[in-house]
């Protein structure tokens, strides 16, 4: 190979290399505003029949001061949702909301600031045509 050879090809990879580093660099960025949410703490598919579900969280996955939920596919009807702490306290929350397709609720505050979640107990149903349902994602907020 010729000097001239050798230089394009180190100039083909340095720009590969560029171009590797600026994509990593932009599914982190992805990553962090994806994150925006908090800590993914479980999913469930909702039907359009009424229904009670169960995402047990545990004191391993640390504290929490807020909790929030996403859903997809279609709206989502929430009877109540409870959430059980590690002390046995409970609070309740979302009676008779809906919460449309593709949104996101509010940041939800834990009563007496950060605390460890045994569970979070949803009575929901999905308000979709057909019976496609829903897919809801439930994310913890840290302190």
């Amino acid at each position: 190979m010729g000097q001239a050879t050798i230089q394009k090809n180190e100039e083909q990879t340095m720009k590969y290399l560029a171009t590797l580093l600026t994509a990593g660099f932009l599914l982190a960025s992805c990553a962090a505003v994806a994150s925006g949410h908090g800590v993914l703490l479980g999913e469930r598919h909702v039907t359009d029949l009424g229904e009670r579900d169960t995402i047990r969280v545990g004191a391993e996955r640390g504290k929490f001061r807020g909790l929030r939920v996403k859903v997809t596919g279609s709206a989502v009807e929430f009877k109540t949702v409870v959430v059980h702490f590690e002390n046995g306290d409970e609070q309740v929350f979302a009676r008779n909301r809906v919460l449309g397709k593709g949104d996101s609720s509010r940041e939800i505050d834990i009563q007496g600031g950060a605390r460890f979640i045994e569970k979070v107990v949803f009575h929901y149903e999905a308000r979709s045509k057909g019976w496609k349902g829903a897919e809801l994602k439930l994310f913890g907020i840290r302190p």
